[in-house]
């Protein structure tokens, strides 16, 4: 063929084709009997033909002839329904953007490409679905020429008004292809632009759904959250904040089961004294009594005190606020009228507390305790106002959680508080609470102490011998004695009601058993067991005996001496007969006792009938220590021949042999899934119990452990000259709580308080540290110092002459 006649030829063809791509994208005429659904993408091609015109396409001889370019169809139907050329192909886009290694300026900032693109952007190609850049995308094809296709390219430069176009097609690929396109896009996005579509698109994947919710599946929710994330939970919004805030039955069962106690009437306090309504920030704030200021000072958009549900929300407490009578603001209260207002010695209106005293006396639950703390102060003036609301438990628990860990903090100092006791006597057991101390001593008497202050309550006289043992229950003492009796105290009262004899030896530990579950009857209702609270005493002259608890109010009995009946006392149940030597410890729950022995035996008793379960050998010495593992179905012996036995209560048979102290083990006490053993070998030792290993050796002291206590956080340990205290999970020795002591007789802790029985310089001390005295507002100059106080709580000197021992 001649080169001029060339131009001529390729008009002629493209101009045919031009014609037949016409008629193949307009839209036919169709009958009125046979209208055929529309059809999308009924033009696909492979992936290997895209490329393959894309190809062909180069080899094309170029020409600037006008008359050699293609024209645009002229028709509407035709424009709205044109299809991409193979440029616009993905795979040939793709291979253009790998040709061309670089998106924009690297020298630009504000334009510069996330590299994290280019790195990812084979393997995202690769993720892409088999088949995916070949889908139905739609091209324009000429028909062949001299056996190779021409493929239809309609060069025009991109305006505004092509964006519709561009939308409509993006509608209309496939998911797989959309989710090509935005990489693609993304990838040539600057960094502005990134950020923009970052700000538009992650709140579009949040989903606030305790918003969303019905407010109770939100509480079903939230009561699956630890303490943690429940604080975590409140930051998120208010809403959030309000929700976690106001589950006072989740933050109750938080309470419970993290092991905080309420001591008595401290959650009266808490309701009376607007503790709901605090946010104590740091150790040294603390819960204030707001009552008074809630009292003298009413809102003064208010009239009276609505009775809003803990879980009404923020837009329900506004509305009903907004509800109420209006009245001018008082500025002052008439001193006349505020007379005849009796204040009680609490700081509450006695007129006016009647309301939440009712409700609070009434309150079975943490919702009804909610209730009676709003109705006590309900116009607090304390706080933002716009995430002011009432979380009663949440603050009990953050109060109690402060204390808990203010133990472990070396900044933390303590309130400290001596006084003398017992004159130069060893106390032989001691135990306390909240309102009182209950020592006992070889110089046959009981004391009673006010926790707080020290002031010596009572002095119960009656034992003709030491005490060497002493339980309470509320306010029934029960007490056994070397002269072999076992009595019966009312402790407000300071009054012996009944004295039990029996025994022929020391009265050396005693238990008071109360009802616990031990199983589930046929018809779903706990068993109990035992059926009534007991009294189980084991002496030096081998036996045990049970007696039923005498209640409050029951008529006084006093047996004589040991040779009366025991048919005659109402109280007698029964004699545990087995041993052959001294009962050293005892251990009860439910209807099992176990009971360890100097004739080196452990022998597991059935209270109810009581027949002998078990005698458990294996020790080769004396039985001084045992601990009852009713959770596991075992029991936990320490002897003189140095071993820590574990023993199965189901079996009888020995399952742990727990080797390491090389002296003897005297005390034992088993919480919160961890035993600690306390040696003459100045060394305590924890074990997990359920698999008796060894997890730490406790090893600062220089002589015989005398007494120990633990919880799941520390133990604190007495010996020759200190109180120390350690770190359970670690096994370190944290501080000194007590040193340059003479001995330590007794240590008792609760949640806030440690009590000792110590001696200083010949004479008998009982030290209080207080942990949570900062929380009660106790000034800083009474933190961290030893006060030394006389039996009515003054302090004194030391070494004060005045100081009165002779009723104490």
């Amino acid at each position: 063929m001649h080169p001029r006649k060339e131009p001529s030829r390729i008009k002629a063809i493209v101009s045919e084709r031009s014609r037949q791509a016409a008629e193949i994208v307009a839209p036919k005429p169709m009958t009125h009997e046979a209208q055929p659904e529309p059809k999308q993408h009924d033009l696909t091609f492979s992936a290997s033909q895209d490329t393959e015109y894309a190809a062909d396409d180069v080899s094309q001889p170029q020409t600037t002839d006008s008359a050699s370019q293609l024209t645009l169809v002229d028709n509407v139907v035709a424009q709205d329904m044109c299809l991409p050329s193979p440029s616009l192909s993905p795979v040939a886009a793709m291979n253009a953007l790998h040709a061309d290694s670089s998106f924009e300026s690297a020298e630009d900032p504000e334009n510069e490409t996330d590299s994290s693109f280019e790195q990812n952007d084979a393997q995202f190609t690769d993720s892409l679905p088999r088949g995916a850049l070949k889908s139905r995308v739609p091209v324009i094809i000429a028909p062949e020429s001299d056996g190779f296709p021409v493929p239809s390219r309609i060069p025009k430069a991109s305006t505004l008004m092509d964006i519709p176009n561009v939308l409509d097609f993006f509608d209309s690929v496939p998911e797989e292809l959309k989710t090509y396109l935005i990489y693609h896009l993304l990838r040539r996005c600057p960094k502005p632009t990134l950020h923009f579509v970052a700000d538009v698109v992650n709140p579009a994947l949040k989903c606030d759904f305790l918003t969303l919710l019905p407010l109770e599946l939100s509480l079903n929710i939230v009561k699956y959250f630890d303490a943690q994330t429940m604080c975590r939970a409140a930051q998120v919004s208010k809403k959030w904040r309000h929700i976690i805030n106001s589950d006072e039955k989740s933050w109750k069962e938080l309470f419970d089961r993290d092991g905080y106690v309420l001591p008595e009437g401290e959650l009266a306090r808490a309701i009376r004294e607007g503790w709901g309504w605090q946010f104590p920030n740091g150790n040294a704030d603390y819960e204030k009594d707001i009552s008074m200021s809630a009292l003298i000072k009413p809102d003064p958009e208010s009239s009276s005190a609505p009775a809003l549900s803990p879980l009404a929300g923020p837009s329900e407490r506004s509305s009903s606020v907004n509800r109420r009578p209006k009245r001018k603001a008082c500025t002052r209260v008439s001193s006349r009228k505020f007379s005849k207002r009796k204040i009680s010695s609490s700081g509450t209106d006695q007129s006016d507390s009647s309301d939440w005293k009712k409700e609070a006396s009434a309150a079975e639950g943490p919702y009804a305790a909610a209730s009676a703390a709003a109705a006590a102060v309900p116009y607090p003036d304390i706080g933002i106002s716009s995430l002011r609301g009432l979380h009663l438990y949440k603050s009990l628990y953050q109060r109690h959680h402060s204390i808990h860990r203010g133990w472990m903090k070396p900044g933390v100092k303590p309130r400290h508080i001596a006084f003398r006791a017992h004159d130069r006597h060893v106390v032989t057991c001691l135990q306390f609470d909240t309102d009182k101390i209950l020592t006992g001593s070889d110089d046959t008497n009981i004391n009673v102490y006010d926790t707080k202050t020290g002031v010596l309550r009572a002095t119960l006289e009656g034992h003709e011998g030491g005490v060497w043992a002493l339980e309470y229950y509320g306010n029934t003492l029960v007490s056994g004695s070397t002269d072999r009796s076992v009595r019966v105290w009312d402790i407000e009262r300071a009054r012996c009601t009944q004295v039990f004899h029996g025994h022929t030896s020391t009265v050396r530990c005693l238990q008071i058993v109360l009802p616990a579950e031990v199983g589930k009857r046929p018809d779903g209702t706990p068993e109990m067991m035992p059926k009534e609270p007991l009294i189980i005493t084991g002496s030096r002259d081998s036996n045990l005996r049970v007696w039923k608890l005498p209640k409050p109010g029951d008529p006084g009995y006093y047996q004589s001496s040991p040779h009366v009946d025991d048919a005659d006392c109402p109280y007698f149940v029964r004699v545990l007969t087995g041993h052959q030597h001294s009962v050293r410890a005892i251990a009860a729950h439910g209807d099992t006792l176990v009971s360890g022995s100097y004739d080196c035996t452990v022998r597991v008793w059935k209270i109810s009938t009581g027949e002998t379960l078990h005698r458990l050998s294996g020790h080769s010495l004396k039985v001084y220590s045992v601990v009852l593992d009713h959770k596991r179905n075992r029991c936990i012996s320490g002897s003189m021949d140095n071993m820590v036995k574990v023993w199965s209560l189901e079996t009888g048979s020995i399952l742990y042999n727990l080797e390491g102290h090389t002296s003897l083990v005297g005390l034992l006490d088993l919480k919160c899934d961890r035993l600690v053993s306390a040696a003459a070998d100045s060394t305590l030792r924890i074990w997990d119990p359920e698999s008796g290993q060894c997890k730490s050796t406790l090893s600062a002291h220089t002589g015989a452990i005398t007494c120990f206590q633990h919880d799941g956080q520390k133990v604190i340990s007495g010996s020759d000259r200190t109180l120390k205290m350690w770190d359970v999970r670690t096994g370190e020795c944290v501080r000194d709580l007590l040193t340059n002591l003479g001995g330590v007789w007794q240590v008792k802790f609760n949640d806030r308080r440690c009590v000792a029985a110590v001696q200083r310089d010949g004479l008998t001390y009982i030290e209080v540290l207080d942990f949570g005295a900062s929380r009660d507002g106790v000034p800083n100059d009474q933190l961290g110092r030893r006060i030394v106080v006389n039996r009515w709580g003054q302090e004194v000197s030391d070494t004060d002459e005045d100081y009165d021992l002779s009723d104490g």
